[in-house]
């Protein structure tokens, strides 16, 4: 391996680390006690290293808001491929969302700006609505609806409140330890909907 290889290794390092120690600072402490400086601390690398990767804690947020959407459209993408009912598949990834949600709350945080995540990109959702047509879940819809694609879109919105509304609620207003008793209520939630689609 040559030299160039090796520092872009050691660069792809060095970000990874920053990016999960942001994420466990904030799983431990919230999202406001994360802060560059606190990073550069954990991870021993001086604050200006640090301002390399990230211009600041914004640019930080912005990249695990992005890493958070990216990782659950290449989800519902993967969950394409397995169910060729588009009933199945929105009740699958109602089921994808919920368990990333308790299981990485402080990366959902950020992508909604809750609990003191606060970031002021809003260039996620602009490219998750800009999709529409192109999206696993708009397609879905169109599916089960094949009606105009305004009304698709405004159902595609509705999907997007009930789901993850009912997620940010849920989290921003239950003590984690009774979150799983709300699993089923979202479950039958997004049932009820999906059947209304018929």
């Amino acid at each position: 391996m040559g030299i160039v290889e090796r520092r872009e290794r050691l660069r792809k390092q060095v970000r990874t680390d920053i990016l999960k120690t942001a994420r466990d600072i904030a799983r431990e402490e919230g999202w406001q006690a994360v802060s560059i400086r606190k990073i550069a601390e954990v991870i021993e690398y001086s604050p200006p290293i640090l301002y390399e990767y990230f211009d600041n804690k914004d640019k930080l947020l912005e990249t695990i808001r992005n890493e958070g959407f990216s990782h659950l459209h290449n989800e519902l993408t993967r969950l394409k491929t397995l169910y060729r009912s588009p009933e199945k598949l929105l009740l699958e990834f109602a089921q994808v969302q919920w368990k990333f949600a308790i299981e990485q709350p402080e990366v959902f945080q950020v992508m909604f700006n809750i609990e003191g995540a606060m970031c002021q990109s809003r260039q996620a959702f602009q490219v998750e609505f800009a999709m529409l047509n192109n999206h696993p879940i708009w397609d879905a819809l169109a599916h089960i609806r094949p009606r105009s694609a305004d009304a698709i879109s405004k159902t595609f919105y509705e999907w997007w409140c009930l789901t993850y509304g009912f997620l940010m609620v849920s989290l921003i207003t239950q003590p984690k330890t009774s979150l799983v008793t709300f699993e089923p209520i979202f479950m039958e939630s997004v049932r009820r909907f999906v059947r209304g689609l018929v």
